[in-house]
């Protein structure tokens, strides 16, 4: 069990995503999007405090709670995006639109990916020092988690959902 504060981020074992569109998108919602709203602020949180308590430090992650923000306002509207737009467009069953979509969702999830190897690189691939407080090791699992699970995001639907549309 991994817990940022008061979250539980167990991410225990996920169920294998279905897929069938409707339900492909419906664990995508439940089991991505509503997830990284929950976890993104506790980890600003955490990494401001970090950054705030450590400063000094010489491994402290400088940056990391700007980054997690530039990520969650990334993520937000990446996500936005796909539930008022792509995600409807899949519902009804794609069309020509839905591949420029598709091409659009695609490079938007190079650059969170790209957003995610700076995340391993502030936080030394998610090893917090010798030493380091609860706040920072909590902080620190709860960016590996973020980073599984943006990147298991990313992968089911470029691998899964996105195919069947483009």
């Amino acid at each position: 069990l991994v817990s940022i504060g008061s979250k539980d981020l167990s991410g225990g074992a996920r169920p294998a995503p279905p897929e069938r569109p409707e339900a492909l998108i419906a664990f995508i919602l439940e089991n991505f999007h509503a997830i990284h709203r929950a976890e993104l602020p506790e980890l600003q949180r955490l990494a401001a405090k970090v950054e705030r308590v450590h400063g000094d430090h010489a491994d402290c992650p400088a940056g990391l709670a700007k980054l997690l923000l530039t990520m969650e306002a990334d993520l937000e509207e990446h996500m936005h995006k796909e539930e008022t737009a792509l995600f409807p467009m899949f519902a009804a069953g794609g069309g020509a639109c839905a591949q420029f979509a598709v091409r659009r969702m695609l490079a938007e999830h190079d650059d969170h990916t790209k957003a995610l190897l700076r995340l391993a690189e502030l936080t030394c691939d998610f090893t917090p020092p010798v030493g380091a407080c609860g706040s920072w090791r909590a902080l620190y699992k709860g960016c590996a988690k973020l980073n599984a699970d943006l990147r298991e995001h990313i992968r089911i639907e470029n691998e899964v959902l996105f195919p069947q549309f483009s």
